[in-house]
């Protein structure tokens, strides 16, 4: 592990709870990745605020699903689509994945590649022989690719999602633009088909797929006075997640619900990708801040 770490930058630490991670720290910004899952759990350009959520009382404890940070749904996501005793969102973000490269690059950003194949564990799970690479930048913005090889003899379809969670400063305060008349599917309301022409605001729980939807997104955050700006390639599904007051989920109880809001960028549904022996598909987001101005306050 000591060959991977940049001196002053790039540093490899164990957790007790949750094993290996990566510590960046360059002149730009300030990151946290965990090899279990190959979880991204803190991004933070300097002299702001942090820009992914970290869910700091939360721990990524398998198979107990970790809401924070960026967790990988690979190689489907949501409930398996036949078989609803396996674990929700694929078993990419329980595995632990191997380093295979980190790199100071000439524009100072510093660059952190990840690697996951099959094993005994998962041709029990998916009966495919893959290669992952999962290939992190870090600077001023944070780029996230992740890239799958089909080195099996046959076909192979995968549904896959970049689950992030973003740091906001009040979720009633915020609001999304970019997906205005864009069809989505409310998984809250019996699949059905809707369409909005406003910027998406909460009132309520909420879990939507857009789809088709190639958008780059805004998060407006009037009381962080920011916008979060996430633009993605190879993906024609977004999904936008935030489970309100009231939810059953371990680790998002009291208030902490209204300091995130999902944005994901996904290929679900008729969005999935098929892959021919050898072929690859590479699925990549971009995260960038700006100031806001006093009108768009």
């Amino acid at each position: 592990m000591k060959s991977f770490e940049i001196k002053n930058i790039l540093v490899i630490r164990t957790d007790p709870l949750a094993g290996e991670k990566i510590i960046i720290q360059n002149d730009f910004a300030e990151a946290q990745i965990y090899l279990l899952g190959g979880h991204l759990t803190h991004f933070q350009p300097k002299g702001t605020e942090k820009v992914i959520y970290d869910g700091k009382e939360s721990y990524i404890l398998p198979p107990k699903s970790a809401h924070f940070g960026i967790p990988v749904c690979w190689p489907w996501f949501g409930p398996h689509p036949t078989d609803k005793t396996k674990s929700q969102h694929g078993f990419a973000r329980n595995c632990l994945w191997n380093i295979t490269q980190t790199a100071m690059l000439k524009d100072g950003c510093t660059s952190v590649t990840l690697s996951l194949q099959e094993s005994q564990e998962t041709l029990k799970h998916y009966p495919h022989s893959f290669y992952l690479e999962l290939t992190f930048i870090i600077g001023k913005r944070l780029q996230i690719a992740l890239k799958t090889t089909n080195s099996s003899n046959t076909t192979m379809q995968i549904t896959q999602a970049l689950h992030s969670y973003f740091y906001v400063g009040n979720l009633h305060e915020i609001r999304i633009c970019g997906l205005e008349g864009r069809t989505f599917i409310d998984q809250l309301d019996n699949q059905t088909s809707k369409k909005e022409s406003k910027p998406l605001q909460f009132t309520q729980s909420l879990d939507r797929i857009y789809i088709p939807s190639s958008d780059t997104c805004e998060i407006i955050d009037t009381v962080l006075k920011r916008k979060i700006r996430i633009e993605k390639k190879h993906s024609n599904s977004t999904v936008v997640w935030n489970p309100w007051k009231n939810n059953t989920l371990h680790d998002i109880q009291g208030d902490r619900y209204s300091k995130f809001v999902c944005i994901e960028t996904a290929n679900v549904k008729e969005d999935r990708i098929t892959l021919e022996p050898n072929e690859s598909y590479t699925l990549i987001q971009t995260i960038s801040l700006e100031n806001l101005s006093k009108q768009q306050c």
